[in-house]
């Protein structure tokens, strides 16, 4: 019942959280832990443990609980392997490079968490000498570890529901973001999908919102990524008047940064839609926020095969802006350990 209990709040906080702010990656958290709880507690209600005499018989809740627990292992582990293939298909067709990497460390990580826990089980049942030293040791570095697939789902799957959330149909402002040129000053296939979806909630919104397209010139560029844009948008029959250009930012918080205070100085009371790729929405508006920018965002469509990687990449961006968070967990994972083991 505690847990059943524990769950409805955190949906509830998690409604209240998604009505006053969605852009927060606190609401993908209550997200996952209402998910999580919900399930277990209603298990629980539905079907207790039960005592008989001086033993404790399973019910069939907590059964069915270690079966969805085995199911997810089992996910981990094949779902680790496809990752490694992702990873590979990528480097090939991308190139090598730290973040085409990601998903080929990833896999490694996801199938070797169902086998360490697999290898751990079987030393506990043989009783060896380590038995002991795993017992304290391991149920600590496991916790620590579930830092990493509980906060990927709860990026992974608020990103879902933030995409499917209602946007502003007219505004402002559609700002853009930039992401690499081709070696000819061109925009690539995966800008294009931004411009693309720019395009489309411009015609959505009756054609009167501006363009702010941001994006500055890298050094093996020949032109900035808001000049590429710029063309790319002209190409396509968008007035000149109607596109602004933000050519100094180097990352996404400048873009937003910059961008602000070039529409601030047009329209001080403006509202505007950020635009980037699907995979990178969700930090976008976070940053949005932090900026004081006053925007949600859509996403352009992404290649498939590279989703994985990008979406990999991102959470581990988010994982860098909360540092905070990632101590706190963990600081309660030892206060945790340690008062398990004063205890016993």
């Amino acid at each position: 019942m505690v847990l059943f209990v524990a769950g409805l709040l955190c949906c509830l906080l998690f409604v209240y959280h998604l009505r006053k702010e969605p852009r927060r990656i606190l609401c993908g958290i209550l997200l996952v832990a209402a998910v999580y709880l919900l399930i277990k507690g209603g298990l629980e209600l539905y079907a207790p443990n039960i005592y008989s005499g001086d033993d404790l018989l399973i019910g069939e809740g907590e059964e069915i609980m270690l079966l969805l627990q085995f199911f997810l292992l089992f996910l981990s582990f094949f779902g680790g392997i496809a990752l490694c293939f992702n990873g590979v298909r990528v480097i090939r067709r991308e190139g090598l490079s730290a973040a085409h990497v990601l998903p080929v460390g990833f896999g490694l990580i996801g199938i070797a968490l169902p086998v360490s826990i697999a290898f751990t089980t079987w030393v506990l049942v043989k009783e060896s000498s380590y038995s002991v030293l795993l017992l304290g040791v391991f149920p600590v570095l496991l916790n620590m570890i579930l830092y990493v697939p509980w906060m990927l789902a709860a990026f992974l799957l608020y990103s879902l529901v933030y995409a499917a959330l209602p946007k502003p149909k007219n505004c402002d402002f559609l700002l853009v973001l930039g992401c690499g040129l081709r070696k000819d000053g061109t925009v690539t296939k995966l800008l294009a999908g931004r411009l693309d979806r720019a395009i489309k909630e411009w015609t959505r919104g009756g054609r009167q919102a501006v363009f702010v397209v941001s994006g500055g010139k890298g050094s093996d560029e020949k032109v900035s990524e808001a000049f590429a844009m710029r063309q790319y948008l002209l190409g396509q029959g968008i007035p000149e008047a109607q596109i602004l250009l933000e050519d100094q930012s180097v990352n996404t918080y400048e873009n937003m940064q910059f961008s602000k205070k070039l529409m601030e100085a047009t329209n001080p009371d403006y509202t505007c839609l950020v635009v980037t790729s699907n995979y990178h929405v969700l930090r976008a508006v976070i940053l949005a926020k932090k900026v004081g920018l006053k925007a949600q965002g859509v996403g352009g469509r992404t290649a498939f095969y590279y989703l994985p990687a990008a979406f990999i990449r991102e959470y581990i961006a988010i994982i860098f802006d909360y540092k905070s968070l990632v101590v706190l967990y963990l600081f309660g994972v030892l206060c945790l350990a340690l008062y398990n083991t004063m205890n016993n």
